[in-house]
């Protein structure tokens, strides 16, 4: 049998739930709408830091162009304007 529950009665139960049990519903609602396979903290930490050595190393070789902090604040204000 399918039961047929109207969006308002789902907001105002989750409203109700305590802010750890809200979070785990909000997390939970994200997961199933997103397409992407759940990671791994810990491997998304090494692949960014496998990432950043990379990235290093082409500094290193003159391969890669910094741009300092005052740049990007600059760059950043203007983009709010």
């Amino acid at each position: 049998m399918i039961m047929t529950i109207s969006i308002e009665t789902v907001e105002t139960g989750a409203l109700s739930l305590s802010l750890e049990d809200r979070a785990r519903l909000v997390k939970h609602l994200l997961e199933s709408i997103d397409e992407r396979p759940g990671s791994d903290p810990q491997q998304v930490e090494r692949d960014w830091l496998a990432e950043a050595a990379c990235r290093y190393e082409a500094y290193l070789r003159g391969e890669e162009q910094t741009i300092t902090a005052e740049d990007v604040f600059t760059e950043l204000r203007a983009d709010d304007r």
